[in-house]
């Protein structure tokens, strides 16, 4: 790994450490720290001062040429002072105009290739760490009216595009770290009411920065699922609107009551499906990625790693909040780890980020600043940063933090060689600069052309052992079978797909399924992309479109497809793409289940945990060559779990009874898994326990199995223990039991086909 590619996990975690190492310099004397009458005082010790108190006491006239020394004195230290405090304020207005120059561009970076953005990101987080900590060293001086009039309102301002500069960097690095500081500087400037003062109700500009505030605000606690906080914004931003409204009569007011409007039914679809406890609050549900102890099968392939993802969404019907639908949310929760708790951000504390006094900030000189504003180049930290990058790649992987007081001794106590302690090290290392979560690009409403570039410019970034993967969820195409264009277009294979944004083109008379073949997805202009392990999982009505898709370049190529008709209708979100979210949750919508103890939630959720490892259990039984290589990735290895227990679930919920209503994947690897009796008789324990058997099938179906069902009687597996919540029993079916299951699944699949 180069050193570019080191540097965003790297020295973006230094920033913490940094920050926290840097001391408070000494306060500088002037009239910034000192009383008037004290920075023109001459010290009474000197001699000059001495010479004209004994002339004093003496009743004798005092010296002239000393009076003349002393305001001459004086008049130097004044001059001084003043060319001090003109350098200050010069200073600060060159770090606030480089600022703003810095975060303007970065609207212009292009979203791809990290080796051209990521070097303007590192010099705006520098000139912010400089502006930041100047700002809270010289916040006395620079409130004073006579020399600079700095208000609250722009402290609060530089608080709040460091805020969006953090939030910026986690859309790029996918990095959930960044997003917690985010929320950190949003937080504080909402504690400290930077944007509050008799001028919002006299300055619309202000008003109007204050409701983008809050607007970002709300959708960083929309990304951290923090429901308390939402619900809070949205009543303060309401108000906010009113008076704004009553008190200017905008032009704009119809436009930020929109934007309430779609926060508001966007909140309430993600809350609305989450069971509420007695007291009608939210239970408490985990979306993002968990690590669990789960046994490995040992496989001789190298592992794979996703490490890009492409997000594509083009749903103009399902409810969206800044260009981010219901399924693209989900998915982007799935896609990253839990953040794990930072050493460095836990001493950074609201108060640090900005005083509430001017005096406290004098006081306290650069001590909170250089915690707030921190870089993600910071060279003088490296061995802090890849301290704190161990312990949050230890956490991911489930193991135990990184500890140096409990780290393993050195080669000469342990008989360890030099050697490999070396090679012990530089992996420990190599595995604190990897990227823990997968780097996205989310497209909302994108063309065809836009999917082509966003998807060749994740493959480029792929390495020998990573995957792509790629979500598509959209209205469906087909191609007609009549004559015309479209009929030969799908002898090779452009057969229809998912929907893209309409490209305008100057040709009045282009019939309409011209204008369809061309703004669409088909699984032709996917095949170029496989010449390299592709993850692939389509929400779409067209869905079935994408299995067959042919495997020219033979590498390990996954295809989850969506049920194509849903027999449920839901406000939140496709039901495949959810259940993939939360099984849980999606659970409980398919059982209409509104309320629930908070105690039985835990039961719930640990029943499914446990169902999660039998399935996992079965799918460890699978090859590990082709398909099989993308189970070693954790984040690929959730999905493909959950995508069965999608399949089970549904498959004996009574309103999904035709074949359309089922997921579905390509290479058919999991069919036999939709009908395996452990998983089958933990779904109808679960229904069982949540009082909810009246909307699956309980009894064994009259209908002839399916040709890749297990041909042995439910009565001779042992079923999954987890009636008990608090069992400790995880798994009831050995892995032998698992591994025969699957090779007697196997079998009867060849001789079917032999058949």
């Amino acid at each position: 790994m180069s050193s570019a590619e080191k540097e965003p996990a790297d020295n973006a975690v230094a920033f913490i450490a940094q920050a926290a190492a840097v001391s408070p310099p000494a306060p500088e004397p002037g009239p910034a720290t000192a009383p008037p009458a004290a920075a023109v005082e001459p010290s009474k010790s000197s001699p000059a001062v001495a010479a004209q108190d004994g002339a004093a006491a003496e009743g004798g006239p005092p010296d002239t040429g000393d009076a003349a020394m002393l305001e001459a004195r004086r008049e130097a230290e004044t001059q001084r002072n003043a060319e001090r405090d003109r350098e200050i304020v010069e200073e600060f207005q060159y770090l606030l105009e480089k600022s703003q120059q810095l975060f303007s561009g970065l609207s212009d970076l292009p979203e791809i290739g990290s080796k051209y953005w990521q070097p303007h990101f590192q010099r705006t987080f520098e000139v912010y760490t400089k502006l930041w900590k100047f700002q809270s060293q010289h916040r006395v001086l620079l409130e004073k009216a006579e020399h600079y009039g700095l208000k609250r309102w722009e402290v609060g301002e530089i608080a709040s595009k460091i805020g969006q500069l953090y939030y910026r960097y986690y859309l790029r690095t996918s990095e959930t770290n960044y997003l917690q500081e985010a929320f950190v500087f949003y937080d504080a400037i909402r504690e400290r009411n930077y944007f509050t003062g008799e001028q919002e109700v006299k300055n619309s500009a202000l008003m109007i920065k204050k409701l983008r505030y809050y607007a970002r605000f709300i959708v960083v606690c929309l990304q951290m699922n923090n429901t308390m906080m939402m619900l809070q914004l949205l009543e303060e931003v309401k108000s906010l609107i009113d008076v704004y409204a009553t008190t200017f009569n905008p032009v704009d007011k119809m436009e930020w009551s929109l934007v309430v409007k779609e926060m508001a039914l966007f909140m309430q679809a993600v809350c609305s499906p989450v069971p509420t406890d007695d007291s009608g609050m939210p239970l408490p549900v985990s979306y993002r990625l968990v690590p669990r102890r789960r046994a490995r099968a040992d496989r001789a392939e190298p592992r794979f790693r996703l490490q890009e993802a492409v997000v594509v969404g083009n749903r103009p019907t399902q409810i969206k909040f800044s260009e981010l639908t219901l399924d693209m949310y989900y998915v982007l929760q799935m896609l990253e780890r839990e953040p794990s708790v930072n050493v460095a951000s836990t001493t950074s504390t609201p108060a640090a980020i900005a005083e509430s006094t001017p005096t406290a900030a004098a006081e306290t000189g650069s001590a909170g600043a250089s915690e707030a504003a921190r870089s993600p180049e910071m060279p003088e930290s490296a061995t802090s940063s890849v301290a704190l990058a161990q312990e949050r790649a230890a956490n991911a992987e489930g193991a135990a933090p990184h500890n140096p007081d409990t780290a393993r001794p050195d080669s000469a106590a342990t008989g360890e060689s030099k050697d490999r302690a070396r090679e012990r090290a530089d992996g420990e290392q190599e595995r604190a600069v990897r990227r823990p979560n997968p780097h996205k690009y989310v497209l909302y409403q994108p063309s065809v052309s836009q999917v082509q570039v966003y998807l060749a410019n994740a493959f480029r970034e792929v390495g020998d052992q990573g995957c792509v993967l790629l979500y598509l969820s959209s209205d469906g195409q087909r191609a007609d079978a009549g004559d015309g264009a479209a009929a030969a277009a799908a002898q090779y294979g452009f057969i229809g797909g998912i929907s893209t944004a309409r490209r305008t083109t100057g040709e009045a008379s282009q019939d309409r399924s011209t204008e369809q073949l061309i703004n669409t997805v088909h699984p032709a202009d996917l095949v170029p992309f496989t010449r390299k392990p592709l993850f692939l999982i389509v929400e779409s009505e067209s869905s079935l479109a994408y299995k067959d898709m042919p495997n020219l370049f033979g590498q390990p190529q996954l295809s989850l497809l969506s049920p194509t008709q849903y027999p449920v209708a839901t406000g939140s979100g496709s039901m495949y793409t959810f259940f993939l979210h939360s099984p849980a949750v999606a659970f409980c919508v398919l059982a209409q289940i509104g309320t629930m103890p908070a105690a039985k939630w835990a039961g719930v959720e640990r029943m499914f945990g446990d169902l999660e490892d039998a399935a996992w259990e079965l799918l460890a039984a699978l090859p590990a060559t082709g398909a099989g290589r993308f189970l070693s990735d954790d984040f690929l290895r959730q999905i493909v779990v959950r995508h069965v227990l999608c399949c089970v679930v549904l498959g004996l919920h009574v309103e999904f009874t035709r074949p359309e209503h089922l997921p579905q994947a390509s290479p058919e690897l999991f069919a036999g898994l939709a009908q395996a009796p452990a998983l089958v008789r933990g779904v109808r324990d679960i229904a069982e326990f949540c009082a909810a058997a009246e909307c699956f099938r309980m009894a064994e179906p009259s209908r002839p199995p399916s040709p890749h069902a297990l041909m042995e009687p439910l009565s001779t597996v042992q079923p999954l223990n987890i009636r008990d919540p608090i069992s400790s029993e995880r798994r009831a079916a050995p892995m032998d039991e698992a591994a025969q299951w699957m090779r007697a699944a196997g079998d009867e699949q060849n001789t079917t086909a032999g058949e």
